[in-house]
């Protein structure tokens, strides 16, 4: 897992509750493309969420897909109540067809 400050690996603090749990195993928090694929093949997880990317970039696996930049989140906007933006105005790829 990775905080947005600081780059902190640290997915071996999951292992017992993975292990405790038995079940389809999700995490989040902080997890960019590279350490998402890499919890998954380290059999870390097996699925890794991104909310706060996905947020920014409605079009998410596209981007994961084509290594595109990603759309900086905005957090301060994150639950205010005025102006409703963030949610639905952030852009997409450009459609390249």
């Amino acid at each position: 897992m990775k905080t947005l400050a600081e780059k902190t690996e640290c997915p071996e603090s999951l292992e017992p509750m993975r292990k405790a749990f038995g079940g389809t195993f999700i995490v989040a928090g902080g997890y960019g493309r590279e350490d998402g694929n890499k919890a998954m093949a380290e059999n870390h997880a097996d699925m890794v969420a991104f909310g706060r990317l996905f947020l920014a970039n409605p079009d998410l696996p596209k981007r994961f897909e084509l290594n595109a930049p990603l759309n900086k989140y905005i957090r301060e906007l994150f639950y205010a109540p005025e102006p409703v933006l963030g949610y639905t105005d952030y852009p997409f790829l450009e459609d390249s067809s």
